[in-house]
């Protein structure tokens, strides 16, 4: 069976691994530089994150954090109207009876995501890419430290080990921190990888070892032949043909997705980080500042900080200034952070409005298969989305429900 992949990004890469230990052909086509969408990404395997983005706390949350322009969360006016309908569905999932319908994806999903990369992984010889540190979700505010413990003893009901802890042991462990931090929840079983743009670029070359074929080109469109057989029609003119065809194109699927006769409302949260090669600062593990929605990580290749949400066109100017005004905070949070070596980045998330991504066949083939709009759990959920599109492609059975993520649900 010949499948074609639209998206070398982790997910495409991901599932191109699972349909080669199938036995398929691969052909995966990119837009642009193969992997590219993973320089951005945080490098965390946040399989313990359960609750949904669409939620009233995070809408009172929202509210606040818009007054401040350079804030964690911002919407480019120019924007705003496009946007209008998926902000209307965001509100319509933060109510609770569809907060707890997209738990019930959310759940299955992540508790797949660490299983399924340690397989994928183990079976390339790529353990070693994998650093199992846990993760520490740190507070200033004692009061909000203490709101959140109801979540955290959600998860610890699903076996997920949690320690909370004062603001002296937080410093014994990351004495890189601010004091200012008084309490801690640190997820001993949580994973980040070396580094993310490194680990897509190793199996990006893996898969061409297995036989991968990986071209560059724009899908512009996607047909059905007669007989089913899906066409993959490039800029240009040029078209292809397959088995199969997975859609696994990011900020991008949309599009194509429209071509099938599926209208998800997807759209782009572009976030923006900086890489310091030399941060004169040593972390163990990843650190997240939870009153303030972003995120250490130490990569092998530098320390990453990132976060810094903003809702606008993939095609916009990045507004650099919001990235300044995450990196002051981290000289406030991390006093000894130094700036040597630094490379800033801005890329554009797939979301979409209850929390969840499309892995479903289309609406017209069931010979196409979606794979996109994970958000910012791409990574964390990279290979188990690859094993459920390995599941959908072969007719076997998949690991867990897949009607959440139906693109019909819309």
């Amino acid at each position: 069976m010949h499948v074609i992949i639209i998206g070398a990004g982790i997910i495409g890469l991901a599932a191109a691994h699972r349909l080669l230990d199938q036995g398929c052909a691969v052909t995966l086509v990119d837009r642009g530089e193969q992997t590219a969408a993973s320089r951005g990404n945080a490098g965390i395997i946040a399989h313990v994150d359960i609750q949904p983005l669409a939620s009233p706390q995070m809408l009172l949350q929202a509210a606040r954090w818009f007054i401040d322009p350079l804030g964690p969360l911002a919407v480019r006016p120019a924007y705003a109207a496009k946007l209008a309908p998926w902000l209307f569905r965001f509100l319509l999932a933060s109510t609770p009876s569809r907060m707890q319908r997209s738990k019930q994806g959310i759940v299955p999903l992540q508790m797949m995501a660490l299983p399924a990369w340690e397989r994928m992984l183990g079976r390339l010889n790529l353990k070693r890419e994998l650093n199992r540190n846990g993760m520490l979700y740190v507070y200033e505010n004692v009061d909000v430290f203490e709101a959140g413990k109801a979540g955290y003893r959600e998860q610890v009901e699903l076996g997920i080990p949690i320690e909370l802890i004062d603001g002296s042991v937080l410093r014994a462990m990351e004495p890189a921190l601010s004091e200012r931090f008084q309490r801690a929840a640190f997820f001993p079983s949580v994973a980040h990888v070396n580094d993310p743009y490194q680990l897509a670029l190793k199996l990006a070359s893996a898969a061409a070892d297995r036989g991968a074929e990986l071209l560059e080109g724009n899908v512009s469109a996607i047909a059905i032949a007669s007989g089913d057989e899906p066409v993959v029609v490039l800029e240009g003119g040029r078209t292809m043909t397959a088995d199969r065809v997975v859609i696994a194109a990011g900020a991008w699927s949309k599009h194509l997705a429209a071509c099938l006769g599926d209208k998800v409302p997807l759209d782009t949260e572009r976030g923006y980080n900086a890489t310091i090669s030399k941060p004169g600062i040593t972390l163990s593990r990843p650190i997240m500042f939870e009153e303030h929605a972003f995120v250490f990580t130490p990569l092998k290749t530098g320390l990453r900080i990132g976060g810094a949400v903003e809702l606008a066109s993939t095609s916009a100017t990045p507004n650099w200034k919001r990235l300044e005004a995450l990196l002051a905070k981290a000289r406030a949070f991390a006093p000894g952070l130094q700036e040597e070596g630094r490379v800033d980045y801005m890329g554009c998330r797939p979301s979409l409005p209850d929390s969840l991504p499309v892995i479903s066949t289309s609406r017209w083939s069931s010979r196409i298969v979606y794979a996109f709009g994970h958000a910012h759990h791409g990574l964390t959920q990279a290979a188990a989305t690859a094993e459920l599109v390995g599941a959908l492609i072969s007719g076997a059975q998949p690991a867990i429900d897949l009607s959440p993520y139906s693109a019909q649900r819309f």
